[in-house]
C-alpha cells in the first residue's frame, strides 16, 4: 500500500507565513500598526503626558506673574461711617454730635529695591515648567518602552499561534494518512486512536496560545489607549532586518555617554540643581533691605448734621484733595536664624540632588552591562535554537521515511513531531528576545527606536 508523502517542512509554515506577511505590508499600510505608529498614538492619548501639559502651563503662567511683581500695583478705596449719640469733647462738655464722614482715594505702590527678588522668581517658575517638561520626557520613555515590549510580545504570540496551526495540520496529515492506511488494513486502529489523540493535544496547545495572544493584544490596546484591540493589526518590518541589524561596535564608555546625553533623568537632576542655585539667591535676598514705593490721592467729605454751613460734597471733595509720595525701606535685623538654616537646606538638598545623579548613573551602567550580556548569549542561545531546529527537521525527515518502510511507528512521529515544534518554539521565543534586547540597546543608548 503506497504512503502519502507528509511535508516535514509544515511546522515551518507559520514562521514563514510571517515573513510573507511582512513583504505585504505596503498594500496593508493603511490597516496596520507599526511600532513607531503605535508609539506616536499611546504618547498621543496617554492621560498622564496630557497632565504634564498642564503643569507645564501652570508653570509658566507662575513665570508672567512673577515677572509682573516689578509692576506697580495701583488699588482705589471708597468709605463712609455715621455717628449718632452724645460725645465729651476736650473741654469736658457733653453734647449731641450726629455726623457723617467718608473719604476716597487710589492708592499705587512698587517695589523699588529687592535684591533682583522678583526676578529670580521668575527664573524659579520658569525652570520648574521646565523641570514638568522633562517629566513629560520621563512619562514618555517610560510609556515607549513598555509599548516595545508589549508589541513584540504580542508578534510572539502570534508567531507561536500561526506555527501551532501548522502544527494542527501536520497532525491532520497524519490523521488522514493513518486512516486511510487502517482501512486497508496496513496499520492498527490504536495507530489512528494516537493520531486524533494527538490533534487533539495539538488543538489544546493552539487554544493556550491564542488565549495568550488575545490577552497581549488587550494590553497592547490598554497601553495605547485604543478602544477596540480586536481590530489592531501589527506590520513588524523590524524582522526584516535580521538579527545583526544593529551593530554595537563603539566603545562602552562612549556609549555609557551616549546614553546619559539621551535620558531626561539627568536633564531632571541638572534643572534641579539650577533651581537649588536660584532657590539660594532667594533666600539670600531676604538678608537685603527692601525699598518700596508709594504714591496715594484723595479726598474727604464730613456733614455735622446739625451745623448749618456745611458745605457740599463737591465742594468738599474738591477743597480737600490731597496727594502723598512716600518711601518705605524694610531692613532685616533679626530672624531667629532661618536664613542660616535655609541656606544650609539647600547644600543639603544639592547634596542629595548630585548623590541621586550619580546613583542614576550607577543605574544607566548595570543596565547596559546587563543589555549587552543580555544580547550577546540570546544571539548564541538563538543560533543554537536554529542548529537545533534544522537537526530535529533532518530526524523527522529519516522517521517519516522509516515509517513508510515500516521500521518506525507513529508514536515515533509524534515524539519527533513534538520535538520539532518545541524546537521551533524556542526558536521564535530566542528570536524576539534578541530582536527586544537589539531595541532595548539602541534605545536606552540613543534615545530612538530607528
Amino acid at each position: 500500500m503506497r504512503i502519502y508523502q507528509l511535508n516535514v517542512f509544515t511546522i515551518k509554515w507559520g514562521f514563514i507565513y510571517i515573513l510573507i506577511l511582512l513583504t505585504t505590508t505596503g498594500t496593508m499600510a493603511q490597516g496596520s500598526w507599526s511600532l513607531r505608529r503605535c508609539i506616536d498614538y499611546a504618547i498621543a492619548h496617554n492621560l498622564p503626558v496630557k497632565q504634564q501639559d498642564i503643569k507645564v502651563a501652570i508653570k509658566i503662567l507662575d513665570q508672567e506673574m512673577a515677572l509682573r511683581e516689578r509692576l506697580p500695583s495701583v488699588s482705589g478705596y471708597a468709605n463712609g461711617y455715621t455717628t449718632f449719640g452724645h460725645s465729651q469733647d476736650v473741654f469736658g462738655t457733653i453734647r449731641r454730635n450726629d455726623n457723617l464722614n467718608s473719604n476716597m482715594g487710589i492708592n499705587g505702590e512698587v517695589t523699588l529695591y529687592q535684591y533682583n527678588y522678583s526676578k529670580n522668581q521668575a527664573k524659579k517658575a520658569l525652570g520648574e515648567a521646565e523641570q514638568e517638561r522633562i517629566e513629560k520626557e520621563i512619562l514618555k520613555r517610560n510609556l515607549s518602552i513598555q509599548v516595545m515590549e508589549a508589541y513584540l510580545q504580542v508578534l510572539l504570540n502570534q508567531a507561536l499561534v500561526v506555527a501551532q496551526d501548522s502544527a494542527i495540520g501536520f497532525s491532520l496529515q497524519l490523521l488522514d494518512k493513518a486512516e486511510k492506511s487502517t482501512a486497508v488494513g496496513a496499520t492498527a486502529v490504536s495507530v489512528v486512536a494516537e493520531a486524533k489523540a494527538n490533534l487533539l493535544r495539538e488543538k489544546q496547545q493552539y487554544q493556550q496560545y491564542h488565549k495568550e495572544m488575545q490577552q497581549s493584544l488587550l494590553k497592547l490596546a490598554q497601553l495605547l489607549n485604543y478602544p477596540d484591540y480586536k481590530s489592531l493589526q501589527l506590520s513588524d518590518p523590524v524582522l526584516e532586518n535580521g538579527i545583526n541589524s544593529v551593530p554595537i561596535s563603539r566603545e562602552l564608555s562612549v556609549l555609557k555617554e551616549e546614553a546619559y546625553l539621551h535620558n531626561p533623568v539627568f536633564a531632571k537632576f541638572r534643572s534641579q540643581l539650577e533651581g537649588i542655585d536660584i532657590e539660594s539667591k532667594l533666600i539670600k535676598s531676604a538678608l537685603y533691605p527692601t525699598i518700596k514705593g508709594s504714591a496715594g490721592l484723595g479726598s474727604t467729605y464730613f456733614n455735622a448734621f446739625k451745623a448749618s454751613d456745611t458745605r457740599p460734597f463737591f465742594v468738599q471733595s474738591k477743597d480737600n484733595f490731597a496727594q502723598q509720595l512716600a518711601v518705605t525701606v524694610s531692613v532685616p535685623i533679626f530672624n531667629k536664624g532661618k536664613n542660616k538654616r535655609q541656606r544650609r537646606q539647600m547644600e543639603l538638598n544639592k547634596q542629595y540632588i548630585e548623590l541621586s545623579q550619580d546613583n542614576e548613573r550607577l543605574m544607566q551602567e548595570q543596565i547596559l552591562d546587563k543589555l549587552l550580556l543580555e544580547l550577546d548569549e540570546n544571539k548564541k542561545q538563538y543560533h543554537i535554537a536554529v542548529e537545533a531546529n534544522s537537526a530535529t527537521e533532518q530526524s523527522l525527515t529519516y522517521t517519516l521515511r522509516s515509517f513508510e518502510a515500516g521500521r518506525a511507528s507513529i508514536y515515533d512521529i509524534n515524539t519527533i513531531k513534538n520535538n520539532l515544534i518545541k524546537a521551533e518554539s524556542e526558536m521564535i521565543r530566542s528570536k524576539y528576545t534578541v530582536v527586544f534586547n537589539q531595541m532595548m540597546l539602541r534605545y536606552q543608548i540613543y534615545g530612538t527606536i530607528n
